[in-house]
């Protein structure tokens, strides 16, 4: 039975985390067994010792057990040479600090069966592999291919997501030594994954993430094995998860039902739900984000003196949002018509400058803040434009406004790869997305390919010759898609920010078969490959 939570607001973290893991699985875990179950033996690899993620994935596993399954999680025992868990700014190491060290007693607590990485492979093995990637020159690391998968592309993803960056340079030092350990780390992966899927005959992998050297990389080997993977991310509301699905040789599928619930017109009530939820946005961005990532400013004649932008403007007004660069790595998709988003900013502000008419305004991402990201978009305008261009407003990611205010400002809303571009289609906005991602490909936007076709796009807007349309009834149906079908919520944990404030069941038994409806819909996804849907929506 869930518990009212009523108590003052706690952070449970290693030690206080693990005492209330111990409280809820003290004795047997109740087995269940589903019949007909499809896949049998589970591999969950890459679980990290941090109280969120084990939150998502390690209960993830113990809900698969209970209805049948044979899971086993497999974890890194300070193994890795690198890991996107390392941060550059960090001084103490990740295996230290939180990751190994929690992973241990966590298990315990659960316990939950877990292999770790060293079982896998030997010393010597591991040195072979240092001497292999040294021999790659380091020019070549970016489009790297070894034992026919791309660990090029996985490297800098991870290079980009450790050093809190846009994009990845040969130039600096700092980031080729990661890229080489990132590589080690990559070849010693396959080696781990190739064992011990074939050892213990795994038939799917659940996998968060499933990008970057930490994931990435074993997910390659089950592709290579015709293995099934369902890959979990956690969902936009933060105590919620969506799912993506590998079925090699076809192309993975995030919102694999869309093209159904496209046709389909929302119902009043789901319209009243959509809409409770966007005004909610347009304050609280992510509900599950602590007071310091709320905004509070919304009247739209303060949001554009705040902004600086004029109460009549005789062109159009652009709203750009380039999302924070370390992230956009793991969500644009190869086909972006830049290869950072910071490019696409400059690209930008060259073209609007000479067009006094039009505005533009670049909202930073308030992760840049948060988040404490190592480059920043607005720096970047103002080193290449000193001062800005009067036309060009830069809306600091520290800022009250939420993306949802300037938004209602725009005429044509600009975005590399974001949420941002479902919720300004959901409010009858023209979205231009130049990054790809997961929203492309939907109907919601203007997917551009190259630099060439955006600059070819946005010349012939500013100019007047095309007039930019959009479909706010299917922007809206993808936005209920986006924010209720597709986030599936966990009823198990609660979140401030990024920590854990409480585990609100009574034991395991709580999220048994037939007892939580979002961990059967989860856990019946993975076991029979039925629909991943929120059940409240079904």
């Amino acid at each position: 039975m869930l518990k009212q939570i009523s108590q003052p607001l706690t952070i449970l973290k290693g030690p206080t985390y693990t005492a209330r893991l111990r409280e809820i699985c003290d004795g047997e875990l109740p087995i269940q067994p589903l019949e007909g179950i499809r896949y049998k033996r589970i591999l969950i690899p890459g679980v990290t010792g941090g109280e969120q993620h084990w939150s998502m994935m390690a209960f993830l596993a113990q809900g698969l057990r209970m209805r049948g399954a044979e899971v086993t999680a497999l974890l890194c025992d300070s193994f890795l040479p690198a890991c996107v868990q390392r941060k550059v700014d960090h001084v103490e190491c990740a295996c230290t600090r939180w990751c190994h060290r929690n992973s241990v007693p966590f298990a315990e607590a659960m316990n939950l069966p877990r292999r770790w990485y060293s079982e896998f492979i030997s010393a010597d093995e591991k040195s072979d592999c240092v001497e292999q990637a040294r021999r790659v020159s380091p020019i070549d690391i970016p489009t790297f291919r070894w034992q026919g998968i791309k660990l090029g592309e996985l490297i800098t993803q991870s290079v980009e997501s450790a050093f809190k960056v846009g994009r990845f340079s040969l130039d600096n030092p700092a980031m080729v030594a990661s890229a080489y350990n990132f590589l080690t780390a990559a070849m010693c992966l396959y080696l781990i994954g190739a064992r011990v899927l074939d050892e213990l005959e795994i038939e799917k992998v659940v996998i968060e993430n499933g990008r970057h050297v930490d994931w990435g990389v074993i997910r390659a080997v089950a592709n290579q094995r015709g293995i099934p993977v369902d890959i979990t991310t956690i969902g936009i509301r933060g105590t919620s998860m969506r799912f993506e699905i590998d079925r090699p040789p076809n192309p993975p599928q995030s919102i694999a039902r869309w093209e159904q619930w496209r046709e389909q017109p929302l119902t009043k009530q789901q319209e009243h739900d959509l809409e409770a939820y966007l005004l909610r946005r347009e304050k609280v961005a992510y509900e599950y984000c602590d007071a310091s990532w709320h905004a509070h400013l919304t009247d739209p004649d303060e949001v554009r003196r705040q902004i600086g932008l004029p109460r009549h403007v005789q062109g159009k007004v652009f709203a750009m949002f380039p999302n924070v660069g370390f992230d956009t790595g793991q969500t644009k998709s190869s086909a972006a018509a830049f290869p950072c988003a910071a490019e696409w900013v400059i690209k930008t502000v060259q073209m609007i400058r000479s067009r006094p008419k039009h505005h533009l305004i670049i909202k930073a991402h308030p992760s840049e803040h948060h988040r404490q990201a190592l480059d920043s978009v607005l720096a970047s305008v103002k080193e290449h434009f000193d001062p800005p261009p009067a036309n060009v407003h830069l809306v600091a990611p520290q800022t009250d406004l939420t993306a949802h205010s300037v938004i209602r400002l725009a005429d044509v809303v600009l975005v590399y790869t974001s949420t941002v571009a479902a919720e300004a289609a959901a409010l009858g906005k023209p979205v231009i997305l130049a990054g790809g991602g997961w929203h492309a490909g939907r109907g919601i936007a203007i997917d551009v390919r190259s630099p060439s076709q955006y600059a070819q796009l946005l010349e012939s807007v500013l100019s007047g010759r095309c007039s930019l349309r959009s479909s706010r009834e299917i922007g809206r149906r993808y936005a209920y898609t986006l924010f209720f079908r597709e986030d599936i919520p966990m009823n198990h944990f609660r979140l401030d920010g990024f920590n854990i404030t409480a585990l609100p069941i009574e034991s395991m038994a709580d999220l048994g078969p037939g007892a939580d409806p979002s961990m059967d819909s989860m856990c019946r996804g993975i076991l029979f490959d039925e629909p991943f849907q929120n059940p409240q929506t079904m």
